[in-house]
């Protein structure tokens, strides 16, 4: 079967969850023998020497074409997030060349739904996978700037507003015509225009929840990775039976469970230095814990420098913590081989981090927030433990309870089940594609 696999990034340059997996997916589907190509946003908007620009490589075995434009192309930018017609012409030529008989999108952020529409208008069949809340949230992680979880788009829309841009609220409070505008965006939903003015600016707003809905409610088959994500977007209108709930699987090569290690209990935290990921509380628990254990922080510093260097050194402040690099693929069966417990201790609704079930390959137990997705993958006080969110004083006690009871991390590790293999999660995707594809 063609395949082309869509995603708002893609490796070398970037390498987080959705990413990485979109790249493995590829991969397996190409050494089973389908014919598989990645269309990918390269977003390095700031360059201002050209409007647009593509360009094609191969990546681990995989041709990738890559786009990348300038984020004043168009005259909305957060209209462009989830509405980009110049993409979505690109991608049509694309598919024209190709002849790809299902696409899978794996994330749209800036890529623009409409190149569902590309697809769908020369007959090609279409899957999207839920990673996120991209289809939900302008922010993405459904989690207002107090840190407080949001449900869904409130107000159709308008809530988003004061939440994503809160300086066009202000505008919008301000201007003399304010109410009016609103309430003919309100009822015209779907006719917005890029454009500087305030009353299409916030048209952008009212308008995204519906025409992502729309676009969801089109596609073949609609995949989750946790029952909870799915259920989130069946309470904002997508029909229970549309979506299909199926795990990750990774592949469990690079990874094996190591025996436990004589040294201090290692606690450790892998992901990117960013508030929402929240390492910061490890390090404010790690100074109320006592006895003999450490923590390792591994992330990078650059995407979120006026987050990371307040952490760093505030981490720098203890000497049981040390903060390094993220590490390669290739490094990660002694990385995780250097921890005994991993925390994961996130402020948002995280759907189901990799890095957990990376966890899991290597047998560690986990102590995460007790939000979202999380409390599907880690059995409280079974495999792992699972703290109040945002709270330093229970994250607290659980270390200290683990440094205090040798014998608890022991049966929490016992208790560690391998997670779903790549090979297995491929196999349902195969046979979605299959499903659609003859339908």
């Amino acid at each position: 079967m063609r395949l082309t696999l869509v995603v708002h990034q893609f490796p070398p340059h970037f390498f987080t969850g959705t990413e990485s997996y979109a790249l493995a997916v590829g991969k397996e589907l190409q050494r089973r023998g389908h014919d598989v190509d990645v269309f990918s946003l390269d977003p390095r908007h700031d360059e201002e020497d050209r409007l647009w620009r593509e360009s094609r490589e191969v990546v681990q075995g995989l041709p990738v074409c890559r786009a990348t434009f300038w984020w004043r192309l168009g005259r909305d930018w957060q209209r462009m997030d989830y509405r980009h017609p110049l993409m979505a012409e690109r991608f049509a030529a694309h598919l024209r060349e190709r002849n790809s008989e299902v696409v899978h999108a794996f994330h749209l952020r800036h890529v623009g739904a409409d190149v569902l529409d590309a697809a769908r208008q020369q007959g090609k069949k279409v899957v999207v996978s839920l990673t996120d809340f991209w289809f939900l949230c302008p922010r993405v992680i459904l989690t207002r700037p107090d840190g407080t979880p949001c449900d869904g788009p409130p107000d159709g829309g308008r809530g988003c507003l004061r939440c994503h841009a809160p300086q066009l609220a202000d505008e919008l409070d301000r201007h003399p015509a304010g109410a009016e505008l609103l309430a003919l965006r309100a009822s015209t939903h779907g006719c917005s225009q890029p454009d500087h003015h305030v009353a299409s600016r916030v048209a952008t707003f009212l308008d995204r929840p519906r025409y992502l809905r729309e676009h969801l409610l089109a596609a073949d088959a609609v995949i989750a990775p946790t029952r909870f994500l799915a259920d989130v977007f069946v309470q904002n209108g997508l029909p229970h039976d549309r979506v299909h709930v199926h795990g990750y699987g990774i592949d469990t090569a690079a990874i094996a469970a190591a025996p436990p290690t004589v040294r201090p209990l290692t606690f450790g935290f892998f992901g990117s230095f960013a508030e929402h990921k929240a390492p910061h509380l490890l390090v404010q628990a790690m100074a109320r814990v006592h006895g003999d254990c450490r923590a390792v922080l591994r992330g990078r510093a650059s995407d979120f420098p006026d987050y990371s260097g307040p952490l760093l050194a505030a981490a720098a402040q203890d000497p049981r913590i040390t903060a390094l690099p993220p590490f390669t693929r290739d490094e990660m069966a002694r990385v995780f081989g250097e921890i005994d417990v991993l925390v994961v201790p996130s402020l948002w609704q995280e759907n189901a981090p990799f890095v957990v079930l990376e966890a899991r390959a290597a047998g560690l137990p986990v102590v995460a927030s007790r939000f979202g997705g999380l409390a599907e993958v880690v059995a409280d006080e079974v495999d792992g433990e699972l703290f109040t969110p945002g709270d330093v004083a229970d994250l607290a006690r659980r270390l200290q309870r683990l440094v205090d009871e040798p014998q608890r991390v022991a049966r929490y590790r016992a208790a560690v089940r391998p997670p779903k293999t790549l090979a297995a999660a491929v196999d349902e995707f195969e046979a979605h594609y299959t499903r659609v594809a003859r339908r």
